[in-house]
């Protein structure tokens, strides 16, 4: 995705950004909601990246900021909680290393595949005679994906 930002100064601050797929392979560190261990299977997640002159690519996360916001205490937390401005420095610049990337490729053609190209590539995708299954429909198309710690 091409976007171009400017400061207030006029100098160009962000040339692109791009979507970075992956899934959650661990529990986090600083927040429950926020890591997924064992069944990872729903744990899936895109996060962003901006380009910055002279930086090269910088992750952020508003998602994750959101869903600290309204997953890590019943009933949501107020986005001046410490906890919520925590995510906010954290998540800016930098992603837990919980997070195992895939790829940020859109419209991706599965090797030998007569269907058409997948949009992005986040979820497993499965063809039959048939044609390609619908990833998202879990009565039709189940698959588990697991985690675990390998101690060295």
């Amino acid at each position: 995705m091409e976007v171009t930002r400017s400061d207030l100064n006029g100098d160009t601050i962000c040339r692109a950004a791009r979507d970075v797929y992956g899934v959650r392979v661990a529990d986090s560190a600083d927040f429950k909601s926020l890591g997924r261990s064992g069944d990872v299977t729903k744990a899936q997640h895109c996060r962003a990246e901006f380009y910055a002159a002279g930086h090269g690519w910088v992750p952020v996360d508003p998602a994750d900021v959101r869903k600290v916001v309204l997953e890590e205490k019943a009933g949501g937390l107020p986005l001046h909680d410490p906890r919520v401005l925590k995510a906010r420095a954290k998540l800016f610049g930098a992603w837990e290393m919980n997070w195992l990337a895939y790829n940020y490729a859109h419209d991706v053609r599965l090797p030998g595949s007569p269907g058409a190209p997948v949009v992005f590539l986040m979820y497993p995708q499965a063809e039959t005679a048939e044609g390609r299954l619908d990833s998202l429909d879990p009565d039709r198309f189940k698959y588990t994906i697991t985690s675990r710690e390998i101690k060295a």
